[in-house]
């Protein structure tokens, strides 16, 4: 599966890179910005996006992922420290494979994105 992972924290982007290419699965890319999340999306079209909500620059996870969501299909997966329950239903709009809170497990989130291939 090509992934695309949106997340401001280079350590943890690091880690979910290396646990996700471990598992056999091809990372596009990294962005930290709302900005480069959609630039990287539309240059790679990837399969699935993991997105954090809240981005360097002020940027928004949710803001970059309804662009790219307008001019092509994209799974998701939201893996963010804002996931209160007003913002899980707000999310629910894009369908997304999974909604985690961090911190969480690069292995757990390794098995859902095997379930979604």
């Amino acid at each position: 599966m090509r992934i695309l992972i949106v997340e401001d924290e280079l350590l943890i982007a690091f880690d979910l890179e290396m646990a996700l290419e471990d598992a056999g699965h091809q990372v596009v890319g990294t962005a930290t910005t709302e900005d480069k999340a959609v630039e990287l999306a539309l240059l790679h079209q990837p399969d699935l996006m993991i997105v954090d909500l809240r981005l360097k620059d002020g940027g928004c996870g949710r803001a970059a992922v309804k662009q790219v969501q307008a001019s092509q299909d994209v799974e998701v997966i939201f893996a963010s420290g804002n996931l209160d329950p007003v913002m899980r239903v707000r999310l629910e709009e894009f369908e997304p494979v999974a909604m985690l809170s961090k911190p969480y497990d690069s292995n757990e989130l390794v098995k859902l994105v095997d379930r979604a291939a």
